[in-house]
């Protein structure tokens, strides 16, 4: 049975998707206002903002980081004002991770310049944008899933 979707292809689809990551980049050529993160702090970034009052342990976990690498990215991004460490109420020997308003107001930026660079690239042909975004959501999340 030959297969439609060849290893060819997906290797293209990813070469894709990484030059579109570079294009989109925030720090790059069309650098925005916005607090610099490493790709580590982005990382976590990302999971605290989606997951508020997570753990760190919490946190090292699905993101896939050593609890030191962890430490060390939470570390700068108190420092940066992005993420607030909180006592949990209930177990004052735990700590909960919040999103600061410093860190929701350059999400908001970082959102609005990925939406305005993507919109004008495509123009008005956006008719396989939730098609697309349903296809690669499932490949991050079975990815994500294959290496835990």
């Amino acid at each position: 049975m030959d297969r439609a979707v060849t290893d060819d292809l997906l290797a293209e689809l990813a070469d894709v998707v990484l030059r579109i990551s570079r294009e989109i980049d925030p720090s790059g050529a069309l650098a925005i206002d916005i607090v610099p993160l490493t790709g580590t702090e982005a990382l976590v970034m990302r999971w605290v903002d989606r997951n508020p009052g997570s753990t760190p342990s919490a946190a090292a976990g699905a993101t896939a980081l050593k609890r030191s690498n962890l430490s060390v990215a939470l570390g700068s991004l108190v420092a940066k004002g992005m993420v607030e460490r909180r006592p949990d109420p209930d177990d004052a020997r735990t700590v909960r991770l919040f999103s600061t308003a410093l860190a929701e107001q350059s999400i908001e930026r970082l959102h609005a310049h990925w939406a305005g660079m993507l919109r004008q690239a495509l123009g008005d042909d956006d008719r396989d944008v939730v098609a697309t975004f349903a296809t690669l959501t499932r490949i991050d999340e079975r990815l994500h899933d294959a290496t835990r």
